[in-house]
């Protein structure tokens, strides 16, 4: 099995970026193509967010279309998108919620693909707790205390009549320090990503809702200005891993897939498959052909609207997602 390195690399930011905001990695290509372009690809730590990346790398996809990826680890989400819409990176695994507001200041980026197309978080109860209503006057955590990810806990818990006033929001960006947090007690309950909920489920501790409904909680996204002066580098990069959509759904590649996610993300084989079991089975959040229906945007201002009691806008899609670079420019 390949072991996924990451090395030191000497990377000028642009001043716009935080200094310290990131740790860059190289990721060598499989092949030795006859001309390889280097893509600058801004993602957040190792977890399920980046199996696609993962897997097209183990298997040659970046390799086979002569690109190789160099990892920039952000430090936070909006570090990571404003990386992009600064021009410091190319591209970006980043959250949905963040695309779309971005995209309404002006932020020169486009999705060119749903790496998922529906969440694959799941709120997870600490011990004692057993439903969601469990959590009224309880300590929570959804990551950040604001923004997409914790308006989806708040729209939970919102459906199971707990309002957004009856808990505590707390920040613990790290999934690995939520289900520490949920073990000691220090919260109730948390929106936990694969695989850190199955490592909380092993421990004893009970799901409590899933949102099932399309959500594109990662998209992946490009600066416009080098798409524009590289459609041909931006179509291989998205197809890259649009081709890992399809390759991860094949039955005869599953033990593979689940041993790509243990490697990368470091936990055991069976946790992994325990994810492989809900995103691709029971959720089947990434998205097919890595396509990004209509309403994988429209439920994120959706949900919003919601919490707030407004009217939801309706969102034209075409000014966040491009997908012409799923079909080639």
């Amino acid at each position: 099995m390949k072991t996924f390195r990451t090395v030191a690399a000497r990377l000028s930011l642009a001043t716009a970026i935080t200094a310290g905001a990131f740790a860059a990695t190289a990721q060598p290509a499989q092949a030795q193509p006859t001309k390889t372009e280097t893509v600058r690809v801004a993602m957040l730590a190792p977890s399920a967010l980046l199996w696609l990346h993962a897997i097209a790398e183990d298997q040659g996809f970046y390799a086979e279309r002569g690109l190789e990826i160099e990892e920039l680890r952000a430090a936070s989400s909006p570090a990571l998108l404003q990386a992009v819409a600064s021009g410091s990176v190319e591209a970006g695994v980043s959250l949905g919620d963040l695309v779309v507001r971005a995209v309404d200041q002006g932020a020169p980026i486009v999705i060119s693909g749903a790496i998922l197309e529906k969440t694959i978080l799941r709120l997870v109860g600490g011990p004692g707790i057993d439903s969601a209503a469990d959590l009224s006057g309880k300590v929570v955590t959804a990551g950040g205390v604001t923004g997409g990810t914790a308006n989806l806990l708040l729209y939970q818990l919102q459906k199971a009549g707990v309002k957004a006033g009856d808990v505590q929001m707390v920040a613990l960006t790290n999934s690995r320090d939520r289900v520490v947090a949920l073990g000691n007690g220090q919260v109730s309950g948390a929106l936990l990503i694969a695989p850190f909920d199955t490592i909380a489920m092993n421990d004893g501790m009970a799901v409590l809702d899933v949102y099932t409904e399309p959500y594109v909680q990662t998209p992946l996204i490009l600066n416009k200005d080098w798409a524009a002066q590289n459609p041909d580098t931006a179509a291989d990069l998205t197809q890259a891993l649009q081709e890992a959509s399809n390759w991860i759904y094949e039955p005869a590649n599953r033990e593979k897939a689940v041993a790509i996610l243990a490697d990368y993300t470091g936990v055991e084989p069976d946790v992994a498959e325990a994810s492989y079991r809900f995103i691709i089975e029971e959720q089947q959040a990434i998205g097919r052909n890595l396509e990004m229906p209509d309403a994988a945007l429209q439920n994120i201002v959706d949900i919003d609207a919601a919490l707030t009691g407004e009217p939801a806008p309706t969102l034209d899609v075409s000014k966040y997602y491009d997908p012409g670079y799923l079909a080639g420019r």
